[in-house]
């Protein structure tokens, strides 16, 4: 499951920004062969059709730099990144549903 992007909140990154392999690495301190393997692993995907010039979605920087952090932090392989990632958009999907069931709940009462 590739990350979804950014939604409402102020300072976060336009969706329909696009950056290059070489911004999105230069942004996030990273070698472009480590980012090939995010993409190989589908931590995130390439906005562009294969055989162009790969471009990323700027939310693509929010998720190359978590994805370093728990890397770095948890000596986590990039496989294991995209598990980790994957249960933690779970998590946040599943916590925006319940703060919607909650809100409707609330709204009931």
């Amino acid at each position: 499951m590739i990350g979804k992007p950014p939604t409402g909140a102020a300072g976060q990154l336009e969706t329909h920004t696009l950056c290059t392999l070489e911004q999105l690495c230069l942004a996030c301190d990273v070698e472009a062969g480590w980012v090939i393997e995010l993409v190989e692993h589908g931590v995130i995907e390439p906005a562009q059709p294969a055989g162009s010039t790969w471009q990323f979605a700027s939310f693509s920087i929010e998720r190359v730099a978590k994805a370093k952090r728990l890397g770095r932090d948890l000596d986590v392989n990039p496989p294991g990144l995209a598990l980790v990632l994957e249960l933690l958009d779970e998590i946040e999907a599943l916590h925006s549903r319940l703060r919607e069931l909650q809100t409707r709940d609330d709204s009931v009462r």
